[in-house]
C-alpha cells in the first residue's frame, strides 16, 4: 500500500565483495527442493566470462522458523558453487533477510530471479518473491511453466526461460544486464501491475 523505500544500503560495496558498481541478480527467498538454483549457478562461469561484475545473491538460506530446516537443494546449491569457484567470489548466500528490510535489497538489486523444476508445486504456486520484484519494478527472469511466467510474458517484466536451462538463463542475464538504465526501461511494463497487487 506504499512505495518502497530505500533506507540503507545493503548490498553494493557493503556486503562482502560485491563492489558498488557490481551487477546483482537477486534470488528473493528460500533454497527450496522444488526450485532450481543449479541452473542459476552452472550458468554464472557464461556470465562472468563476459562480465565479471555480475553477483548473484540468495536472501535466505536459514530460514528463522528453528523448525524449517535447510532443504537439500539448499545444500547442493552451496556444494556447487564451491565446486566452480563462485562461492563468496560471484555467488553469496545470506543467512535471512528480515522482511522488513527485504526493500532495501530489492531496490539495490539490477535482477530479480525465480527458477523452479517441472514439478506440480511450481505449477500451482503463486510466488510472493514475484509480487515484491513487482512492487519494486525489479526486472524479473523466471521459468516458464506457471502463472508468474505468464504475467513476465503478457506484460514483458523480463525474460522467462526453460526448466534447467543454463544456455538460456546466461543469456537473459546478459540480455538484460546490457540494457542502459534497466529499471528506468521497464517502469512503464511493471505500472499496471503494480495497484493490481
Amino acid at each position: 500500500d506504499r512505495e518502497p523505500r530505500h533506507s540503507k544500503k545493503v548490498l553494493k560495496g557493503v556486503y562482502k565483495t560485491i563492489a558498488a558498481e557490481d551487477k546483482v541478480a537477486f534470488w528473493g527467498g528460500g533454497i527450496y527442493n522444488w526450485l532450481d538454483p543449479l541452473t542459476l549457478i552452472r550458468a554464472m562461469p557464461k556470465v562472468i566470462e563476459r562480465r565479471a561484475e555480475v553477483k548473484v545473491f540468495f536472501a535466505g538460506i536459514k530460514h528463522p522458523n528453528p523448525y524449517v530446516f535447510e532443504d537439500r537443494m539448499c545444500l547442493e546449491a552451496l556444494q556447487l558453487s564451491k565446486d566452480l569457484g563462485l562461492y563468496d567470489s560471484h555467488v553469496f548466500f545470506n543467512e535471512w533477510v528480515p522482511y522488513e528490510e527485504r526493500e532495501n535489497y530489492l531496490l539495490e538489486a539490477d535482477v530479480g530471479l525465480s527458477l523452479h523444476l517441472d514439478h506440480v508445486e511450481t505449477r500451482y504456486a503463486f510466488r510472493t518473491r514475484i509480487l515484491d520484484y513487482i512492487w519494486t519494478g525489479l526486472p524479473i527472469i523466471a521459468t516458464e511453466g506457471d502463472i508468474a511466467a505468464e504475467l513476465i510474458q503478457c506484460y514483458d517484466l523480463g525474460r522467462v526461460v526453460g526448466y534447467r536451462d543454463i544456455d538460456g538463463v546466461a543469456g537473459a542475464l546478459l540480455e538484460l544486464l546490457a540494457v542502459p538504465d534497466l529499471r528506468s526501461q521497464y517502469r512503464a511494463c511493471f505500472a499496471p501491475l503494480v495497484d493490481c497487487y
